[in-house]
């Protein structure tokens, strides 16, 4: 008799059903907490249902978005830090989101791996159901997926998809006009954009520098929905740009009709430390820096002249710091006066 062969399980082959099922248990507890009243059922099911009916809209529009990390996950991975890499995630979808004038209203993520890792990957989920909580956005599903063909030792990789409403009214960008001012709200370092780059860079510096660059450089994203979704803010301003990959050269005409440009004042602002070092080590030319880094601007909003000071008292009240750093002119092309602050 011809001896039976061993099957060859999915668990042989780099998949573990039993870990992934493990793992998805222990969900619930970490992200129910972000649920609102239009959240119907729970994770578990296989599609997430959320209610609109809250949310009363004479002329609504669903928004979406859908974005990464980038490569700021290999120096999460690299530094085993992963409390803020959640919030990087969210705030990448969610200040997108807010740039129409939308509410969010819930996330999903993207998770896939080498090889699941419970205790470090739940600390991921935990991170992104942090930032959700910080956003007012509920957490209502997501993908876990292991693929060791795909990825390598300790790689994983992070994706995003945010849902928003808004009235067809109300949405943004509204009429923006010559004249208008243009204010800046700091960023907290590269954000999620640029760090292909950072880890050449790292790879150059002393090593006696390194470890702290890192600590400074896995600073999470600012979330700006706060700021965005307050009611008087959202009245007052004429449009929201997200500075991210491309910085403010490929990310603020976004929002301007053909026939307008901006003139910026580029020394009207501090620019982080972490970026500081970035653009001087690479050695990067102005343009270059504004292209690839959001240079200490995260998010910018337009302001009709007439209520700017309106503006920068309810900013205030809220403690969202602002700086005026230019103005709306004629034109197809963005104008730049002085220099970054970066030495």
């Amino acid at each position: 008799m011809a001896k039976k062969e061993k099957a060859i399980t999915y668990k042989d082959s780099g998949v573990d059903i039993d870990t992934g099922n493990e793992f998805i248990k222990n969900l619930p507890s970490i992200v129910n907490s972000t649920f609102d009243k239009n959240v119907i059922n729970g994770i578990g099911d296989f599609a997430a249902l959320y209610s609109l009916e809250n949310d009363e809209l004479k002329n609504p529009l669903l928004v979406s978005a859908c974005d990464g990390v980038g490569t700021k996950i290999k120096l999460a991975i690299d530094t085993k830090n992963y409390s803020g890499i959640g919030q990087d995630l969210v705030a990448m979808n969610i200040n997108d989101l807010i740039c129409t004038g939308a509410k969010p209203l819930f996330f999903l993520d993207y998770l896939s791996m080498s090889k699941l890792n419970i205790v470090e990957h739940s600390k991921v989920i935990e991170s992104i159901a942090l930032a959700c909580k910080k956003a007012k956005v509920s957490l209502i599903g997501g993908e876990t997926a292991e693929m060791p063909d795909i990825y390598s030792k300790n790689d994983f990789d992070l994706a995003g998809f945010a849902v928003g409403l808004v009235d067809r009214l109300k949405k943004l960008p509204k009429e923006i006009n010559p004249g208008d001012l243009i204010y800046g709200l700091p960023s907290s370092g590269p954000h999620s954009n640029g760090f292909t780059l950072i880890r050449k860079l790292l790879e150059l510096e002393a090593k006696d520098k390194v470890s702290e660059l890192k600590k400074s450089l896995m600073t999470a994203t600012r979330l700006y929905s706060d700021f965005a979704q307050d009611p008087v803010i959202l009245n007052i301003c004429s449009g929201f740009a997200h500075i991210t990959g491309g910085g403010i050269i490929d990310n603020l005409p976004r929002i301007f009709s053909k026939d307008l440009t901006a003139k910026i004042q580029l020394d009207s602002w501090d620019v982080p430390i972490s970026l500081k070092w970035a653009i001087k080590r690479a050695r990067l030319s102005q343009n270059q820096a504004l292209l690839t880094f959001n240079c200490g601007i995260g998010f910018i909003a337009v302001v009709p002249v007439n209520k700017s000071r309106e503006f920068e008292i309810q900013s205030k009240k809220i403690n969202e710091p602002v700086v005026k750093i230019g103005e709306i002119i004629k034109g197809n092309q963005l104008e730049f006066e002085g220099n970054l602050n970066i030495d």
